[in-house]
This record gives C-alpha cells, sequence and structure tokens, in this order.
C-alpha cells in the first residue's frame, strides 16, 4: 500500500467547501468523513430541525448550528492535513472518487434535502401587496400548511397563476366556498359584512364604474366549491381574482409566514399577518 507523506491543507479545506467530509476523506479519515456528514445530514433533515423554519428565530437558530457545523467539519479537515505527517493512501484516495462523491452530493443528495423541506424562500417580485411584501421581499412559506389546514380569509398565500401555472403570485383570501364576496367604490364586502384591513392601500382616488372594469366595482358572487378569492393588499395595482376569477384550492403552494430578509431592515423578522 502506498504512503504519502503529506497532505495539502488548503486542498482538503477546499474539498471540504465543496462537499462536507470529503477533505477527511482526502486526509484517509473515511470514519470521521462519514460521522461529520451523517451529523449535517440528520440536521438537515431532521423533522425538528425542519420545525425551526415555522419562526424567524427558529430560522437563525438552525442557520447558527449548520453554519457552525459546516465550518467546524472545514477547519478540521483543515488541521488534520497540517497534523498528518502520513497516511495510508487507500483505493478511495483518488480525485475522480472525490469528484463523483461530489457529483452525487450536488445532483442528488441536494435535490432530495430540498424536496424534504416544508418550507421555502419566496421573493416578492412586484408591488401588488404593499404595505404587506414590498419588492425585493425575501419571505418564507410553509408548503404543508394546507394539507394539515384549510384555507381561512386574510391569510397570505402564494399559488400558481391560473393563467400562466409557471408563475407564482402570492395574494391575500378574501373569500372562501360558498361566500358572497361584492366590491362597491374599492370597498369589499363579504356575506353583506364590510371587511376592513389595515394593510390595504389605495393609490389611486378615482373610482372605476363595474360595467368598464372590476377593480372598485365587482359582484356580488358566490365563490364556487373548493375555490377560494384572492385580492392584493395594493388594490388598485393587483392583479388578481377581479380579474382572472376564483383560484382553485389545489393551486396553492403555501402560506406565508414572515420576512426574513428586506432592504428595508425594520422589515426583516416581521410576521406577515
Amino acid at each position: 500500500m502506498e504512503i504519502e507523506k503529506k497532505r495539502k491543507p488548503f486542498v482538503a479545506f477546499f474539498l471540504s467547501f465543496l462537499t462536507p467530509g470529503v477533505g477527511q476523506l482526502y486526509n484517509g479519515q473515511i470514519k470521521r468523513a462519514v460521522f461529520l456528514y451523517s451529523m449535517l445530514f440528520v440536521i438537515s433533515i431532521n423533522p425538528l430541525s425542519l420545525k425551526l423554519f415555522a419562526t424567524f428565530h427558529g430560522l437563525i437558530v438552525w442557520l447558527a448550528v449548520t453554519i457552525s457545523l459546516l465550518l467546524y467539519i472545514m477547519l478540521d479537515a483543515l488541521y488534520n492535513a497540517f497534523k498528518l505527517k502520513e497516511i495510508k493512501i487507500n483505493k478511495y484516495n483518488k480525485w475522480y472518487v472525490y469528484a463523483v462523491i461530489i457529483a452525487i452530493q450536488t445532483l442528488t443528495i441536494q435535490p432530495l434535502i430540498k424536496s424534504i423541506h416544508h418550507f421555502k424562500a419566496y421573493k416578492t417580485p412586484a408591488g401588488s401587496m404593499k404595505p404587506t411584501l414590498i419588492p425585493g421581499d425575501l419571505f418564507m412559506v410553509d408548503k404543508t400548511h394546507y394539507k394539515k389546514k384549510r384555507p381561512e380569509r386574510k391569510d397570505v398565500v402564494v399559488f400558481r397563476y391560473p393563467e400562466d401555472p409557471s408563475k407564482d403570485f402570492v395574494k391575500r383570501i378574501i373569500g372562501l366556498p360558498g361566500d358572497r364576496v361584492e366590491i362597491r367604490d374599492k370597498r369589499v364586502y363579504v356575506n353583506g359584512k364590510r371587511q376592513d384591513n389595515s394593510n390595504v392601500v389605495h393609490t389611486d382616488p378615482h373610482i372605476i364604474p363595474g360595467n368598464i372594469a372590476p377593480r372598485d366595482n365587482y359582484g356580488p358572487t358566490i365563490v364556487s366549491d373548493r375555490s377560494i378569492f384572492v385580492l392584493g393588499d395594493n388594490r388598485d395595482q393587483s392583479l388578481d381574482s377581479r380579474f382572472w376569477g376564483f383560484l382553485d384550492i389545489s393551486e396553492l403552494k403555501g402560506k406565508a409566514l414572515y420576512i426574513y430578509w428586506s432592504e428595508d431592515r425594520e422589515r426583516i423578522a416581521r410576521a406577515i399577518k
């Protein structure tokens, strides 16, 4: 068996940066590589860990633990490459073995982990939900919320745009199946009761008659079964159910939870209500 007296610390560090544990494998520490990678994998898919994403502070805890472990794995590979005077060169200590492991991690395991996660990050593309969400806001969505619970009025939801399913929209639920929805001079009524929401804004003082466009005067109409009626909070600048109709509940992709990043620092960690 071949003996190599020197490991290159930078190579060990870089390999662990590409895929955690490969630096340890490069150092001939296969058991340590498997153990450290397994720890990181468990943190990534453990149901208790994933629940942390439900709140902003939980997300910060998860990120702190994960980043700390990643740094430890990289520094551990670097340190041991300096420390080891010689290693036994095994069959797995080949560049193409490292390349295959990195490719498997990148093309197979990472997508698998993403598919397991119950939460997904979205970016607000436009201003139809101002002031709740402004362009550029990054917010977290619970993808499984409506697999366990029914939609509720005032929920902010992400869904496939009915007229172009390749696009995702974010709006607020106004009407549920069987609700009677009506808009009179910009005021929204559900089952005859006026709906007030402090997040709603109107940027255009003009009232458009219903026979010209449904923006300010709509209905009344009854929301069909298995459907919901959604509006943007920026009512005068939103393409929503007034224009393209009801949204089938099956098109919902999740409930918006909180903003985790924004150009307006005061918005960070704000719950979406």
